[in-house]
C-alpha cells in the first residue's frame, strides 16, 4: 500500500477538487427582498399605490474615463493562470453604453419585479410603432466601478476556468418629467455583489449583478415611493376647493361645418388621437388649437398624465386637467399648440340621423377608424345606474373606441363614445352603442363655449391676473 507524505496528499486533494471546478450560472438578475435602514423588509411585488405611470430607463452614462483602473483580476497559484490575463482591470466600456443592452435589461427585471409599470420589455422582440415609452424617464451616471476578482484554475494545465470575487458601483440617479421639462428627483445609489461561488471569467456579469443591487435599493427608496404615490389631486368641476379652480375654461366657438364629412375627413381624423397607457388604450380628440383635448374618465384611469399619439405616429404628453367620474368624462391638455381641432355642434342629433366614429377599435394599429351608422334613440336618464341622458347609435364601437368622437354628417362633433353591448362569448358588437351628448360633457368639465369675442375678454383677462 501506497502511502503519500502529508504534502503530496494536500496537492492530490486540490487537484482533484481543481480539477472538477465548472463555473456555475450566476444568479438570476431579478428583484429580490430588501432590507430597510428601520429593520424592515420589503418583499418583492409589494409596492402598492403607484400612480400607474411607466418608467424608463433612458440614459446610462459612466463618468469613468476610459482606461482607469478599477480593479484587479489575481492567479490561483500566484501569477500562473493561463487563458485570462491576470492583473489590472480597466474601465472599457464608453460613456454612453448602447441603449439597449444590460444594463436597460436589468432595470426591466428589478424594477417590474417591485410593481412598477416598466417600459422596455426584453422579451419583446419587435420594434413595434405600438412599443411603449416611459412616462418617466430615469437616468443613470455611474461615478464609480470597483472589482476584485480571483481567477479559478485548473490545477494540472492552469488553465483559467471561472472567476470568484466581489464588485461595487457607485452612482447618481435622476428621475426627468418630460411633461414639465425638468429632473423631478436626483438620488445617490450603490449596490455590491459577492461572488462566492466559481462564474464565468466575465467581469461585466458580477457588475451587471451589483448594478442590480443598486436597483432594488432604488425601487424600495422612500424618495421614489413618495414621487410615485403622493400626487396633487387632479380639480373637479363642482368641486373646487381653491380660487384658481373655480374659473371655468373657455372654448372658442367656431361656425360649423356645411361641407360632407369625406370633403374633410383627413382633418377630422388628424383632430382624433389615440391614448396609449400600455396594457390598453383609448381614444380622444382635440378641441381646441392650444390642444385641449376630451376623452373619457375610465380611459385615463387615475393617471395625472397620458400619452398621446396622433395620425402622423408622433408621440406627445397630455395633462389631466380635470374629470368627471360619473359622467365618464376628462379634459387633457397636450403640450405644445397649433394642433387641428374639431368644431362642436350645439344643437341635438335626432332619431335616424346618420352619424360617424372615429377610434381605435380593439386593437392600437386600428386607430382613426371611421366607422358610419345612425341614431337610434335618446335614453333619457332612466338607465339603471345612469342618471345622465345617452344617445344611443347602432354604428359599430369597440373596445378602445372609448373616448373617441361622434360626429354629424358634416363633420361636426356631437357626441362622446362610452360603451356599447357585447353579445356571445366572443364579446361581438350588438349595434347597440351609447354616447355622451357633447355639450352634456363640456359642462361637467368645466368648459363654456363662447363667441369669439367673450373667448379673447376671457383670455385677457386670466394673462392679466
Amino acid at each position: 500500500m501506497l502511502v503519500l507524505p502529508p504534502r503530496l496528499l494536500a496537492l492530490a486533494l486540490v487537484a482533484t477538487i481543481s480539477a472538477c471546478v465548472t463555473p456555475a450560472s450566476p444568479p438570476p438578475i431579478a428583484a429580490r427582498p430588501v432590507q430597510l435602514a428601520d429593520g424592515s423588509t420589503v418583499q418583492p411585488g409589494a409596492q402598492s399605490g403607484l400612480d400607474g405611470r411607466s418608467v424608463e430607463l433612458a440614459r446610462v452614462q459612466i463618468d469613468i474615463p476610459r482606461g482607469t483602473e478599477i480593479g484587479r483580476l489575481q492567479g490561483q497559484f500566484g501569477n500562473k493562470c493561463r487563458g485570462v490575463r491576470l492583473g489590472p482591470i480597466h474601465q472599457e466600456q464608453p460613456r454612453t453604453p448602447a441603449r439597449s443592452n444590460e444594463w436597460n435589461d436589468t432595470f426591466y427585471r428589478v424594477m417590474s419585479g417591485h410593481g412598477f409599470r416598466v417600459a422596455g420589455n426584453p422579451n419583446q422582440l419587435f420594434d413595434t410603432a405600438q412599443q411603449e415609452e416611459g412616462d418617466l424617464q430615469f437616468g443613470l451616471t455611474i461615478s464609480e466601478m470597483k472589482l476584485e476578482m480571483r481567477a479559478v484554475c485548473d490545477f494540472f494545465s492552469e488553465n483559467a476556468v471561472g472567476m470568484r470575487g466581489n464588485a461595487k458601483v457607485a452612482m447618481e440617479w435622476q428621475v426627468f418629467d418630460p411633461v414639465r421639462r425638468q429632473v423631478i428627483l436626483k438620488q445617490r445609489g450603490e449596490g455590491g455583489f459577492e461572488a462566492t461561488e466559481t462564474v464565468a471569467l466575465d467581469p461585466l456579469v458580477i457588475l451587471q449583478l451589483a448594478f442590480a443591487d443598486a436597483a432594488n435599493q432604488l425601487a424600495v427608496s422612500p424618495e421614489l415611493r413618495r414621487m410615485m404615490t403622493e400626487r396633487a389631486p387632479l380639480p373637479q368641476p363642482g368641486a373646487r376647493p381653491a380660487a384658481e379652480d373655480r374659473a371655468r375654461i373657455p372654448l372658442r366657438r367656431v361656425a360649423l361645418s356645411q361641407q360632407p364629412i369625406n370633403s374633410h375627413i383627413d382633418r377630422l381624423r388628424s383632430a382624433t388621437v389615440l391614448i396609449d397607457t400600455g396594457d390598453s388604450h383609448g381614444s380622444g380628440f382635440i378641441v381646441s388649437e392650444d390642444g385641449l383635448m376630451i376623452t373619457n374618465k375610465h380611459v385615463v384611469g387615475g393617471q395625472r398624465f397620458v400619452r398621446v399619439v396622433l395620425v402622423s405616429g408622433r408621440t406627445v404628453v397630455g395633462e389631466v386637467l380635470r374629470q368627471h367620474e360619473l359622467r365618464d368624462v376628462a379634459l387633457v391638455k397636450l403640450e405644445g399648440s397649433g394642433y387641428p381641432a374639431m368644431t362642436i355642434r350645439e344643437t341635438p342629433v335626432t332619431v335616424t340621423e346618420e352619424v360617424y366614429v372615429i377610434g381605435a377599435p380593439r386593437f392600437k394599429q386600428l386607430a382613426w377608424t371611421v366607422t358610419r351608422g345612425v341614431v337610434s334613440a335618446w335614453r333619457p336618464a332612466r338607465l339603471p345606474g345612469q342618471p345622465f341622458d345617452l344617445i344611443q347609435a347602432d354604428v359599430a364601437v369597440h373596445g378602445g373606441n372609448s373616448g373617441g368622437p361622434m360626429l354629424d354628417r358634416h363633420g361636426n362633433l356631437v357626441g362622446i363614445t362610452v360603451a356599447g353591448y357585447a353579445m356571445g362569448e366572443n364579446k361581438s358588437n350588438a349595434s347597440l352603442n351609447l354616447f355622451i351628448p357633447i355639450l352634456d360633457g363640456l359642462e361637467k368639465l368645466g368648459v363654456d363655449l363662447v363667441d369669439p369675442a367673450e373667448f379673447q375678454r376671457r383670455r385677457n383677462l386670466a394673462a392679466s391676473q
